[in-house]
């Protein structure tokens, strides 16, 4: 009966929002811990066990690579088993990960747990689960609806962020890594209130009204399998999966290269530490204003071009930094525009939900993820490399410059996939 009320009173918040709202919490609570977290562990860990920030930077790039291996896979075990069940396991995962990290005592041991429950916590649990809730949910209002959900990461870099910082600053980063496992967990319950699809309570994508009993077969069966619906097998068959791919691959690889140096980077250009975590705090929060719009935009205008103009911005912000000798408009410039190219993802996600559909989005996602952390696996260690060489960052941001560019140009001239021709529509729901 509650599903029956839920779905015919028009006056009640659509269903898909506190979708969303929950995804955007778990998104902040990654966002603040591992995203933008990390950064902060980064010159503490190279202190005390005495390594090389190309040492340093190698368990994010190995998280890239793992990254790569389960994404197909985990992509296909939210399609075949839900997304709840996937949050559960990637949470308690990443909590009890980030509770062992703080354990560690060597360099291996550190490898170790960071991309074994850590990562692959974070993986199954968020980075692919969550936006294929909204996928589901979602279709006119999709570009707006993800945006809201990876704001939470950037939320994340503003409220949970600062409170890692204390930590790390104050107690050491092992410290800081025991309370952020804590938190995680506690966060766990929400996920009890997730649902894969509006049909599963009856309603329909959108929030739009359920239709009359003599059409409510035929508009389920639109809401289900549209025009643009496309099996994991058929999307690998065209030109626009694999130019996406590229696309996500080029897009990420200025932001894992960057984003795990971003504190060393703003000490580069002559900050104390407490002052870079401000400046990784102004992009967090920049963020958060950037994606909303840009989601919000994309539902109205074209995806492709609100996404060139990002990673365009994105790139002019490197650009920005190369230049600069530490002047304080020049860093605020920066991280303005750095967030651009991070903030339109959800903008770029929205559109293979376009460009492919809702049934298999979970398992797409997975296969183009995975070529995207092949793209980017060396970026971060690539960026230490380089300055352990040279004792300057330039000549890792130059490339990176390069990469956001070229991405910009693919997704300018991306075309639209065509639907195999004959294909029987088939009309199954997605598992609860």
């Amino acid at each position: 009966m509650l599903k029956r009320r839920l779905s015919e009173s028009p006056g009640r918040v659509f269903y898909g929002w506190w979708i969303v709202l929950i995804g955007c919490v778990l998104d902040a609570v990654k966002g603040g811990t591992y995203n933008t977290g990390f950064t902060l562990y980064f010159l503490p860990v190279l202190n005390e066990l005495h390594l090389s920030r190309a040492a340093t930077s190698l368990p994010f790039s190995l998280a890239k690579l793992e990254s790569a291996l389960e994404g197909p896979i985990v992509g296909y075990l939210i399609d075949r088993f839900g997304v709840r069940v996937m949050l559960v396991i990637g949470s308690i995962l990443a909590g009890l990960g980030f509770i062992l990290l703080s354990l560690t005592q060597s360099y291996v041991l550190f490898l170790l747990v960071f991309i074994g429950p850590v990562t692959t916590g974070f993986q199954i649990g968020f980075n692919h689960a969550t936006l294929a809730a909204v996928n589901h949910w979602f279709r006119r209002k999709r570009g707006l609806a993800m945006a809201v959900v990876q704001t939470g990461q950037s939320i994340g870099g503003v409220v949970i962020f600062p409170l890692v910082a204390f930590a790390v600053l104050t107690f050491g980063w092992r410290t800081a890594a025991l309370f952020s496992g804590i938190g995680i967990l506690l966060f766990l319950p929400l996920v009890v209130f997730v649902r894969t699809s509006p049909e599963s309570m009856g309603l329909l994508p959108d929030g739009e009204r359920t239709p009359p009993e003599g059409a409510r077969a035929r508009d389920r069966a639109h809401a289900l399998d549209d025009a643009n619906e496309f099996t994991a097998r058929e999307a690998l068959r065209t030109p626009t999966f694999w130019l996406l791919a590229t696309f996500h691959g080029l897009r990420n690889v200025p932001y894992s290269g960057v984003t795990v140096h971003l504190v060393p980077l703003f000490v580069w250009k002559g900050l104390d530490q407490p002052a870079a975590a401000f400046f990784v705090g102004l992009a967090a929060f920049s963020t958060v204003i950037v994606r909303p719009l840009t989601g919000w935009l994309g539902d109205r205008q074209s995806k492709q071009r609100i996404g060139t103009m990002g990673v365009l911005l994105g790139a002019l912000g490197l650009l920005v930094l190369i230049e600069t000798d530490g002047a304080l408009w020049a860093l605020v410039a920066f991280a303005i525009l750095f967030s651009f190219g991070d903030g339109i993802n959800s903008v770029t996600w929205a559109l293979v939900g376009d460009c492919f559909g809702r049934r298999h989005f979970a398992t797409i996602r997975g296969w183009i993820g995975m070529l995207q952390s092949v793209f980017s696996m060396p970026a971060a260690v690539f960026t230490g490399w380089v300055y352990d060489q040279t004792q300057s960052y330039t000549y890792a941001l130059i490339p990176f410059v390069l990469s956001y560019c070229v991405a910009g140009v693919i997704l300018w001239w991306l075309p639209r996939p065509e639907r195999p021709a004959g294909r029987m529509v088939r009309v199954t729901a997605p598992p609860l």
